[in-house]
């Protein structure tokens, strides 16, 4: 209760994973947070200290990070889910 497990497939050819949640079925800025995953190997994260009987919409896009330049991919399709 109060969390959710993000998880999702590997691609080996990623630095890492950005996750952003919110209450906003619109992920606002205001209402956004966002979490970074730094490896590629990790395949899933949770995400803790939410409000219970709240409904979150979560998704994730990769980066690949060469020296100072960071790319990232395009989000995925974004999930309701609803905290008991």
């Amino acid at each position: 209760a109060k969390k959710l497990n993000v998880t999702w497939k590997k691609d080996s050819k990623v630095s890492g994973y950005q996750i952003a949640y919110s209450t906003s079925s619109k992920l606002t800025a205001k209402t956004t947070k966002t979490v970074t995953v730094k490896s590629y190997k990790t395949l899933t994260k949770a995400i803790s200290k939410l409000k219970s009987g709240k409904n979150y919409y979560v998704h994730i896009r990769s980066y690949k990070s060469s020296g100072n330049t960071t790319v990232y991919g395009g989000w995925s399709k974004t999930a309701k889910i609803k905290v008991k």
